[in-house]
Order: structure tokens, then sequence, then C-alpha cells
């Protein structure tokens, strides 16, 4: 007897739209990787479903191709990736989908869900249910018919929305996702040393509460470290040579960084990756590890070069600090992609310039210099609605685009000038050319280069 089938539904867009978990956003340099929740969700659905996958956006699918896949009678339910820079399009296309499909049972999957799902529910009749929790067994329990309360969703019923409860677990594991249904083989990141590429998730969550992001809101548990290895020998076996581990924070314990590293190496896994850091946690131990078990780059939350404004956003670490660790990563020979945001209530040119500068005085690999948003779940959000910088019920905007917040300090059109600014003054060095230049190993690596090169003089 077959088994019902689902598709798992990473919309169309007419950008190059990384629907993360915690964020969504368009990438300006041609770097894409699959959303870490579909990809969870394959293997939690896999043993009793035939899961199909279409991510839409790599190979640039159209809503009719998405509405001919929905078509097929064999399928009962479609489960949607969402985020804030594209929910809107995302949710039209779904009331497409209920349209012509009044029988499918649809649902979505996202960070926000935690925050405005109860509300997406009263207000969108296409929907069926959201997901609160990726990783967890309720939306497998949901599409084989049991009644709701349901671990980690919310579900519409005829007596109204049920929402079930959230894990309170501090350690998770779930099957081993089938990357072999996504295309891998596509996805691209500058930092990448070998392809093809993909992502793992390690960690859920954040014990941080930085005000601006929002990762922090949704507490903090990890993955067994079997379970992640299990993955890794798994991704190896299908010829994926290289990781990004995509946690919002990856080195938060030394104890579980190390386990993890040493069972890399003891398993001799062919491997290098890439992982997103808290500079205050890291360590040399941490460092050394990491570099023995292959990670080559960091990504780290640098945000601003002002004490000041890093004091005020709850971001744990000095300017001091964050050089003095920078260049201990530089000892070890791990390269750096330093996340920086320009605008926050409080910013002034001068902190902003100082941010800049900063940026140029530290050896990172990667700049990316993003504008404040307030995202849902952050204590930004609640100050910009408080103080009228945004409408209470606004939940569209991308980091990546121009700035949707103007404070009083800064307006917006200086905040994305700073902004250009940034990136040119950052990239256009001669000595940063040559670095680069003398960097490329391959025709793909000159590809990339050259695309992340003409991103700097788009819009």
């Amino acid at each position: 007897m077959s088994k019902p089938a689902v598709l798992l539904l990473n919309p169309p867009g007419d950008k190059l739209y990384i629907r993360d978990y915690y964020c969504s956003f368009s990438s300006k340099a041609s770097y894409y990787w699959p959303p870490q929740d579909l990809l969870a969700l394959s293997g939690l659905l896999d043993a009793d479903f035939d899961v199909r996958v279409l991510d839409a956006i790599i190979p640039k699918r159209t809503p009719e191709d998405v509405l001919a896949a929905a078509a097929d009678p064999a399928l009962r339910a479609v489960v949607f990736t969402t985020g804030t820079a594209t929910l809107k399009g995302d949710l039209a296309l779904m009331d497409k989908i209920r349209a012509a499909r009044p029988d499918l049972k649809i649902a979505a999957s996202a960070g926000i869900m935690k925050f405005i799902g109860r509300e997406l529910l009263d207000r969108n009749v296409a929907l069926d249910a959201v997901l609160l929790d990726f990783s967890d067994s309720g939306l497998a329990a949901w599409l084989a018919g049991t009644e709701p309360p349901l671990r980690g969703m919310i579900i519409r019923t005829p007596a109204g929305l049920v929402e079930g409860p959230l894990s309170t677990a501090r350690e998770f594991s779930y099957p081993v996702p089938r990357h072999d249904l996504f295309p891998f083989r596509r996805y691209r990141l500058p930092i990448a040393r070998r392809f093809p590429f993909t992502v793992v998730v390690t960690s859920l969550g954040c014990p941080y509460h930085c005000g601006f992001c929002t990762a922090g809101a949704f507490g903090y548990k990890v993955r067994a470290v079997d379970n992640v290895l299990e993955e890794l020998k798994a991704l190896t076996a299908l010829g994926v040579r290289e990781i990004l581990f995509q946690d919002p924070t990856f080195t938060i314990a030394t104890k579980r960084v190390v386990e993890i590293c040493r069972g890399i190496i003891e398993a001799g896994l062919d491997l290098s990756w890439s992982c997103n850091a808290d500079l205050h946690a890291l360590d040399e131990d941490k460092m050394a590890w990491m570099k023995k078990a292959g990670c080559h780059t960091v990504s780290v939350g640098i945000e601003s070069g002002s004490d000041e404004m890093l004091t005020k956003y709850s971001k744990p670490i000095t300017v001091d600090e964050i050089r003095a660790k920078a260049a201990r990563l530089n000892a070890h020979k791990i390269k750096i992609l330093g996340y920086f945001i320009l605008g926050l209530p409080g910013e002034t040119r001068e902190s902003a310039e100082a941010t800049i500068a900063l940026a140029r005085s530290l050896k990172l690999d990667i700049a990316s210099f993003s504008v404040a948003t307030p995202d849902l779940g952050t204590r930004l959000r609640e100050e910009a609605v408080a103080k009228g910088w945004i409408p209470a019920g606004a939940s569209f905007w991308d980091s990546s685009e121009f700035p949707v917040l103007e404070t009083g300090g800064l307006g917006k059109e200086e905040i994305w000038a700073l902004r250009q600014k940034a990136m040119r003054s950052f990239y256009l060095r001669p000595l940063y050319i040559a670095r680069k230049l003398w960097e490329v190993r391959s025709l793909r690596g000159l590809q990339i280069l050259a695309s992340n090169a003409l991103s700097l003089f788009r819009k």
C-alpha cells in the first residue's frame, strides 16, 4: 500500500530569498542554502509518508509550477516555510492552492509562527495549522489524523484553534533528513571551500537575549551529539563535503563543541565546515578543536563599533574583546565572517562610522552590513511599536533592503547611504581585492567572487 504524499514547499519568489528559520531576507551575493525546518521535517515524516520536496527558489520555479505539483491527486498535504520578507506573497499562493485543492491540509512553518501563528490562522482560512517547533513530532501525528492538541502546533478545528504544548526537553533528536530530495548540488556559499554543500542543525534557539535578535526568544536546546554525527556520516556517504552548522550559535558549550569535533575526527569524516559562533564564548580550546576537525570559517555577530550600542542591545561583548578574539581566530587560521548592523535606535553618524572603521581594521574574510529591522519577538520591535516607529501589525521587511526604521537619530536615506559606504569601503580596498584573487583556486571560485563583486554595485 502506498504511503500518503506530503509536499514540503519552499515557495517561489522574485528574488533569491533565503527563508532562514529565525529570519528571512534576499541574498545579495548569490549565496543560498536550504530551509533548515524543511530539512528536519523531511526526516521526521519519511517513515510514514511519501515525502516530496519542491525548493522553488533555486531553480526559479513559478507559482504555476507549484499549483501543478499540488494538483497531484496522491497529495494529501502541503507544508511550506515562510518569513517576514515573503509572508504576503506566500499566503497569496496558499489561497490559490486552497481554491484548487480544498481537500488538502496546509500548514506553515517559520520561527515567526511563535509570535503571530494564532493571528495568521484567524485571518487566513487557507491555513489549517502552523508549526511552533519543527523538531517535534506534532506534524507527523496531525497528518496521520491524530486529534489535537499536538505538540508544537496550533491547529484549526471545527471548535476553534487548538494550541499544543511546547517541549521542555533540553535535548532533542530527529531522523536523518532526506538531503537527497533537496537540490544540494545547487547550493552555494562564498565561504565554502568545497562542493557540494549543505546545512546541518545541532541546536535550536540561543541562551543570549540580544535586543535586535529573535533567536533568544526560543530558549535554547541541543541536538544529541550521536544524532548529529549520524547525519554527518549520511551526508559524507551522499557525497557532501562542505557543511554549514546553521545553529544561531554553535559554540556555546565547550564540552559539546569538543564532542562534535572529536566525533568528526574519530569517524574519519572528510568534511570541511563553517558555523555561526559567539565571540564571547570562543576560547582557545574550542578554536583548536574546531580547526583540527575541519572548521575553516566562523560567522560572528560583531554588530557595532560602539560599546554604548553593544551595551544598549545586550550584546555581551566589548569592542576590545572583539579585537582580541578576532586576533586569536586569525592566529588559529580560522577565517571570520563578521555581521554588522547599522541604524539601530540611538545610532549616530559617529557610531556608524566607528562600526565601519572597526570592520576595516579587523582581518575579516567577509563583512555583512545589514540595516536594523524590528523582527518579531525582539525587544527592538517592542521599542519600535511603543514609540510609533512602525505600526503594531507591521510584519513585512527584509534586512538586506532599504530601512523600515527611522528613529530620529538618522534618517532612512542616511542609514542606507552609510550601509552602501560600508560595503564599498570594506570590499574595494586594493589589498583586500588582491588577497581574494590570490585565494581563488578554481573556475567556480572565480565565478562566485565575480558574482559577489557585482552585488556591491546593485542598489
